[in-house]
C-alpha cells in the first residue's frame, strides 16, 4: 500500500520550526521577510518609478 502524506499549512510549518506568532525568533524571522520582500519589490519596479533629486 501506498505511504501516504499528510498535509501542513504553511503557517503550521513557520510555527513548528520558527516560532508562535510573537516570539523574538518569529519577529526576527518575519522582519527579514518583510526586507527582502521590499527589496524584491524595488528591484522589479525600479525602472517604472522617476526619481528626480
Amino acid at each position: 500500500m501506498a505511504k501516504r502524506f499528510n498535509t501542513v499549512s504553511l503557517d503550521a510549518m513557520i510555527d513548528k520550526h520558527i516560532g508562535k506568532p510573537g516570539t523574538e525568533r518569529r519577529e526576527a524571522f518575519e522582519n527579514e521577510l518583510r526586507i527582502d520582500l521590499l527589496g524584491h519589490a524595488i528591484k522589479q519596479g525600479g525602472g517604472l518609478l522617476c526619481v528626480t533629486g
